[in-house]
């Protein structure tokens, strides 16, 4: 059973390596939105730790707040990307790309049921993933058919099953499991692995998005790195 995981705002600037001075600071700045206040404490959330952790790559990269405050905005409200910068939109068959032909993967029982009543691909993704939703929006106003995006996204879905599968267990294991079977068992015990698996999902989940974030970040320097030297960037 899946365990939410809240934070004060303590916990929230530990867990994201930054100083709550810098978590007043970016929610009176309007960059991070208010935590649920149950009597006088606040309560942020895992969106909370992306959004933060999201602002602190984002400076590390030398942008200024008031940019960042910009272009999160803009990420909220669907903004394509030539809105966010300010530039003119290209035409849509400009900018497509070609797909890559890829075995298709496994649909989602919630996938095959959209699909099966005729639904706009994308919409799938609304209330399960609304990230891939994000992903697959904006991938159709940079030109790629409702149809291609939907199967980009989801071999995309594909490859994150598998990096779990091949790695959950191992991570699972000492951080959570192996202290669970040492116990008794008992209501407590479980509580406490149910509360492990949490933290362990949440550890390995921020590794995951930081080697994936840097492994994008390579693809973007070299494209940006032959685009000044005059060559095209790889297909």
């Amino acid at each position: 059973m899946a365990v939410d995981v809240e934070y004060t705002i303590d916990e929230l600037a530990r867990a994201a390596d930054t100083t709550v001075r810098s978590v007043r600071v970016y929610h009176e700045r309007g960059l991070l939105p208010s935590p649920e206040v149950r009597g006088r404490v606040g309560y942020y959330d895992h969106d909370h730790l992306n959004r933060l952790e999201t602002i602190s790559r984002l400076l590390s990269r030398g942008m200024k707040l008031n940019g960042i405050k910009e272009l999160l905005a803009a990420w909220d409200r669907g903004d394509g990307l030539a809105e966010v910068l300010g530039v003119p939109e290209q035409p849509a068959a400009a900018t497509a790309a070609p797909v890559q032909e890829y075995p298709d993967p496994e649909l989602p029982e919630y996938a095959k049921q959209a699909l099966a009543a005729n639904a706009d691909p994308v919409d799938t993704y609304r209330l399960n993933n609304p990230r891939c939703g994000d992903l697959a929006a904006r991938l159709v106003e940079a030109g790629l058919a409702p149809s291609d995006a939907f199967h980009l996204v989801e071999r995309l879905r594909a490859d994150c099953d598998r990096i779990a599968d091949r790695y959950a267990e191992q991570v699972y294991g000492p951080l959570a499991v192996e202290a669970y079977t040492q116990s008794g068992g008992e209501v407590k015990d479980r509580t406490k692995l149910e509360m492990d698996l949490a933290i362990a999902r949440l550890i390995a989940a921020r590794a995951a998005d930081e080697l994936i974030d840097q492994a994008f970040a390579r693809h973007a320097d070299q494209i940006v790195a032959n685009s000044s030297h005059g060559s095209a960037p790889p297909a």
